[in-house]
């Protein structure tokens, strides 16, 4: 995981502290725009969101949380349905069920 906030990116306060929380940008170079999340304001990325098939949603999100520059858990949306439904932590262990959606009416 890349963590740091590209240059070119567009850059979000999506609170008003006036610390940037969120970077819009192509991360995987796929034409899409993904999210770079810094949610400490330490301007290193926390977590990536992933718009993988050009849908509008986020398929993908990989996290690290303990600021090691390293993917600690990933979730994706392998179907497309909205919903999360497969995760892999940085052991390489695999769970597969419902890990909730990104609109907020689940938790992930």
């Amino acid at each position: 995981m890349s963590t740091e906030i590209p240059a070119d990116a567009v850059l979000v306060d999506t609170d008003g502290d006036g610390i940037v929380d969120a970077a819009l940008t192509d991360v995987d170079g796929d034409g899409t725009t993904d999210a770079v999340l810094d949610t400490d304001g330490d301007g290193q990325a926390d977590s990536i969101a992933y718009d993988t098939n050009a849908d509008g949603e986020i398929d993908i999100i990989e996290a690290d949380t303990d600021a090691d520059g390293y993917t600690d858990i990933a979730v994706a949306d392998t179907d497309a349905d909205g919903t999360f439904d497969t995760a892999v932590d940085d052991e390489g262990n695999v769970e597969v069920g419902d890990f909730g959606s990104i609109d907020g009416g689940d938790a992930v």
